[in-house]
């Protein structure tokens, strides 16, 4: 079983790069994060019709796009023809943003190798291409890079075929808090779970303990952030990391050492 490392410090995770003010899952929203101070990432990944991942959250088109549809019944060369722009919320402002595939984020983060990488894999494509194709998939590009990232799910029969076969950093998205979860979660021993803070404890002594580290999302607020700190979680997620790294004792948390 692993151990984690009493070591380990708490820190911030851009999610999504900076969605609050602009197209979540896109180049300049996470160059913008990193700009800021990040060095914790959290992407979303579907797959195009022809078994490509690409950086995308719904599995529907028109949110970010603006154009009805699957993602999953387009081509990469289609979905390049679409826009990461979200305009029912900004407009003309990012008509012209690229959808970006998971290979030309992650030539971006060889720029950055001290960052780590929080890769979702979405249900939707992981129930319509099959896990072990996507997982697959994944992992031959990112293999490439180095050991910036950790695959991340609500699925945990992908992630536990993502840790045996390839050896990959996993954690595991608690879709709710059970005790059924909680006996899934020692099966599996993640490195990391992820809990949504509408659902986590109000009493520290019902939070889970075990080799993983906890993050906690969404937090937009500093003192929410400080007080999940204070509990012992160890990551935060954040809509709002540049203005998350206002705070002073926030900005000592989102770097390394």
């Amino acid at each position: 079983m692993r151990v984690k490392h009493a070591s380990s410090a708490p820190h911030l995770v851009a999610h999504r790069g900076l969605p609050a003010s602009m197209p979540g899952n896109t180049l300049i929203g996470f160059e913008a994060a990193l700009q800021a101070g990040a060095r914790y990432l959290e992407l979303d990944i579907q797959l195009t019709a022809d078994g490509v991942p690409v950086l995308y959250h719904d599995a529907d088109t028109l949110r970010m796009s603006g154009v009805a549809g699957r993602l999953r019944t387009r081509s990469l060369a289609e979905v390049k023809k679409l826009r990461a722009s979200f305009p029912s919320r900004f407009g003309d402002r990012f008509k012209d943003n690229p959808i970006p595939s998971l290979l030309e984020f992650c030539e971006l983060m060889a720029v950055w190798p001290e960052v780590t990488v929080f890769v979702e894999l979405k249900r939707a494509s992981l129930n319509h291409f099959g896990r072990a194709n996507m997982v697959d998939a994944v992992v031959k590009i990112l293999r490439a890079f180095g050991n910036q990232t950790v695959l991340i799910s609500f699925d945990a029969a992908a992630m536990d075929y993502a840790c045996s076969t390839h050896g990959m950093r996993i954690g595991w998205v608690l879709p709710e808090w059970s005790a059924a979860n909680q006996a899934r979660a020692e099966a599996l021993a993640p490195h990391f779970l992820f809990c949504d803070m509408d659902i986590l404890p109000q009493y520290d002594h019902h939070i889970w303990r075990g080799p993983w580290q906890w993050a906690v999302y969404v937090v937009d607020e500093p003192h929410q952030a400080l007080a999940l700190f204070k509990r012992g979680i160890d990551l935060v997620e954040t809509d709002r990391i540049v203005d998350m790294l206002r705070h002073p004792l926030l900005a000592e948390r989102a770097h390394y050492g």
